[in-house]
């Protein structure tokens, strides 16, 4: 039997990366998004939190004493839409802003011990539904999966 996948195969097309398979791969991208905002937005809603103030949150978690500029890449947004979300985030004393050690005119962004705990328990049961989903696929499909994520990333910068 001849493996359709080999690209050794003379005139045969990886069927993965036939067009159809890969707008159903999109689709799925925007399935699993949306699904995952929704599913944290509705445990945010007894904390007034939209998924802008969530993702900020979540990136400063990610790299505590990030600085303004550097988020704004990380998030991919407009200086004022991250002023908009970070002034509020800043006066509801979610996010401490310090001067940098450094170079005074930088401030480095860290998480309030409150925000530590909000942002865990919003991210929680998504982060055991994709732990769930990586267990069930092996590590050679999360392999990929991330290495996938990785390249796709990497165009966007």
């Amino acid at each position: 039997m001849t493996d359709l996948n080999n690209d050794t195969h003379k005139g045969s097309s990886l069927l993965y990366l036939r067009d159809d398979k890969l707008k159903e791969t999109l689709n799925n991208f925007f399935l699993v998004y949306k699904n995952f905002e929704n599913q944290i937005l509705e445990n945010a809603s007894d904390n007034h939190l939209g998924i802008a103030d969530i993702r900020c949150i979540l990136v400063i978690l990610l790299y505590p004493g990030i600085t303004f500029n550097e988020l704004i890449i990380r998030l991919g947004i407009t200086k004022q839409s991250l002023n908009r979300v970070l002034k509020i985030l800043i006066d509801e004393k979610m996010v401490i802003q310090e001067i940098n050690k450094k170079d005074k005119r930088m401030k480095n962004l860290f998480l309030s011990s409150e925000s530590k705990k909000i942002i865990n328990d919003l991210v929680n049961p998504t982060i055991k539904e994709i732990s769930s989903a990586f267990q069930k696929s092996g590590s050679e499909a999360v392999s990929g999966f991330n290495q996938t994520f990785s390249n796709l990333i990497d165009k966007t910068k």
